[in-house]
């Protein structure tokens, strides 16, 4: 980054962490990570019980 650009070294690091959470999700939905996704939430359905507030 330059210098004035008024971003801070944290505001940076938040960004690209971001940047990869969302290129892991991608990663999930491309190719068979579909299903895989859609097995997770199946198993969630189950769990709905042990979080009344949710």
């Amino acid at each position: 980054m330059q210098w004035g650009a008024g971003t801070t070294v944290q505001e940076v690091n938040k960004l690209l962490k971001q940047f990869e959470q969302m290129q892991q999700m991608m990663k999930m939905f491309s190719g068979n990570g579909l299903g895989k996704l859609m097995r997770l939430a199946k198993g969630m359905k189950g769990m709905k019980g042990m979080f009344p507030g949710l």
